[in-house]
């Protein structure tokens, strides 16, 4: 059975996982008008290809998000606590980025919120509870006492 610390590191990661995707939602249109610039500009034909860019990198961020979970509560693999902290601080430091180039707008809010929630819940990966199951092999899980 999953320890406390670890379900509530799931739930702060998937409000994180929410509130990502609620800032893609939010900023989407601004988002398309300039990767549709970005891709007009290396290949002038390419129509639509800002819309297909966001929706591809929203994919991948889904199925990221969905492998990083699976690696730290299904897999228990300790290592992946240490690459969620990394990406933690990469979108902490793209989302001040952000918010000292832009305009404080809804989508930049909620890009520090996801930041905010990911670090909570990372938090609590580092918890005793949390590093004795890790510790725990998954034969140890099979063949309780």
């Amino acid at each position: 059975m999953k320890p406390e610390s670890i379900s509530r590191f799931e739930l702060w990661y998937f409000l994180a996982v929410g509130a990502s995707i609620l800032s893609t939602a939010l900023g989407w249109a601004g988002m398309e008008v300039f990767t549709e610039m970005l891709a007009r500009e290396t290949r002038p034909r390419s129509k639509n290809m800002g819309f297909v860019l966001l929706v591809s990198s929203l994919a991948m961020f889904v199925v990221l998000s969905m492998v990083m979970w699976a690696a730290i509560v299904l897999s228990r693999w300790g290592a992946a606590r240490w690459l969620l902290v990394a990406a933690i601080l990469y979108a902490g430091y793209a989302a001040i980025r952000r918010l000292a180039g832009t305009a404080l707008d809804a989508s930049v809010v909620t890009d520090l919120m996801a930041v905010v929630f990911a670090a909570v819940g990372a938090s609590y990966l580092f918890r005793k509870d949390a590093r004795e199951w890790f510790a725990k092999s998954d034969d140890d899980s099979f063949h309780a006492p």
